[in-house]
């Protein structure tokens, strides 16, 4: 009888401290799979992030189920220390309770140091268990912050990139630019080139036909001198001829270099002072050039050959030469024009060879000698406004005058209704 109380109770026993081993191991094998969780986590974050947390929930979910199995035993634990014995072997431990006492005692401080021990394992593994879900809490944390950063970053790379493209077509819209520029300045340098050519070429004509005029000059000025004085009328017509046509020359010239230029381009001010300076040093020429004729005449005119009719009429012809062919001599008989263009900011001053109040509008358009359709306004005194701009149309109108002198504004005409 004892024998059978004893076996079974050692048969009792032996289950509970195998599931007790088996809990133990169970306990083991989840605290070095939670305890090796870090490692692969660390692997599996390096790899793929969902994969670890796949793997803790697993890991989690079995612990679970552990604890469960552990829950069930320390119930059966619990009704054997109150029975006597387990649910399923209840009616052995009945036939043999009272032979078996002392060794169910020893067995019942044995299974309560193993409760305690399982308690205490198991209020570790919660521990554990809560630790490791504080780690994968803050790593969850740690991960969204390095995917917020990420995202972040991701958003600087691609403005960077964005900036980055701007700047190079920037850079490309730059380069062409500036090739075009580059184009443009060897095409304006070959301009130039070739106009300081035709420049060169047209001074190279004005010297050989003021060499031909000199020599006609000379040759006229010695066959007047073996002949007399018979044709001085035809001679000063000549050598104004002449005066004229080389001044058209260069007007021409400068014309055919102004319209290669723009129509607001600075170098139309520097080819219109060329103009006037060459024209006012034609005319200066001009004027000193007859002025020595006028006195060689009179210093070698033979004074028995000419009548007191001859005297008399000589001079009268000379004067009148002289007041028309010197306008920088004979003040009265000249009038200072001050012009303003569209084309150029500074003003324009010419002399016209005539008294003010006898300046038409013809006389105007032949002194500043442009090409095209132009509108003329002047500055005049009005009796009801008083100063005004007045516009002249017709050729034969007197150009009014100002404080002596001509004030006038050249302006194109693009076809606007006056």
């Amino acid at each position: 009888m004892d024998f059978s109380v004893s076996t079974n109770v050692s048969g009792l026993l032996c289950p509970l401290s195998f599931s007790c081993l088996y809990t133990d191991s169970v306990v083991q094998l989840v605290l070095c799979g939670t305890r090796a969780a870090p490692e692969q986590e660390h692997d599996g974050m390096c790899v793929r992030s969902c994969t670890w947390e796949e793997q803790l929930w697993e890991q989690q979910e079995q612990l679970e189920r552990e604890m469960v199995e552990a829950r069930r035993m320390v119930s059966s634990l619990q009704a054997l220390l109150l029975h006597g014995s387990l649910p399923e072997d209840e009616q052995e431990v009945s036939l043999s309770l009272g032979e078996g006492v002392e060794n169910a005692e020893q067995q019942l401080v044995i299974i309560r140091s193993r409760l305690d021990q399982s308690m205490e394992e198991s209020q570790e593994l919660k521990r554990e268990l809560l630790k490791y879900k504080q780690e994968a809490r803050n790593l969850q944390g740690v991960k969204d912050a390095l995917q917020q950063r990420m995202a972040v970053q991701e958003t600087s790379v691609l403005q960077l990139k964005q900036e980055l493209l701007r700047t190079s077509m920037n850079q490309d819209e730059l380069a062409g630019q500036n090739a075009d520029l580059q184009r443009k300045l060897e095409e304006r340098n070959r301009l130039l080139s070739e106009y300081k050519k035709e420049l060169g070429q047209k001074d190279r004509m004005l010297q050989q036909q003021q060499l031909k005029l000199d020599d006609a000059l000379r040759k006229l000025t010695d066959c007047n001198n073996h002949n007399g004085f018979s044709h001085p009328a035809a001679v000063e017509h000549s050598v104004t001829q002449s005066h004229k046509g080389e001044l058209q020359l260069v007007r021409d010239a400068l014309r055919s270099l102004r319209n290669s230029f723009a129509g607001h381009d600075p170098q139309h001010h520097t080819l219109d002072t060329l103009e006037q300076g060459v024209a006012s040093l034609m005319d200066r020429l001009y004027a000193v050039d007859s002025h020595h004729k006028q006195e060689r005449k009179v210093a070698k005119s033979p004074r028995h050959k000419a009548p007191h009719t001859d005297r008399d009429s000589w001079p009268s012809s000379t004067k009148m030469s002289h007041s028309h062919s010197s306008p920088a001599l004979s003040s009265s008989a000249c009038t200072k024009v001050l012009y303003f263009t569209d084309r150029s900011l500074t003003p324009f001053m010419i002399n016209i060879p005539k008294r003010l109040g006898e300046v038409t509008l013809r006389d105007f358009k032949v002194a500043i000698d442009r090409e095209g359709s132009f509108r003329y306004h002047f500055k005049a005194l009005d009796p009801e406004f008083g100063t005004v701009k007045e516009e002249v149309f017709q050729d034969d109108a007197v150009v009014p005058g100002w404080e002596g002198k001509i004030v006038a504004w050249v302006e194109e005409d693009h076809g606007e209704g006056r």
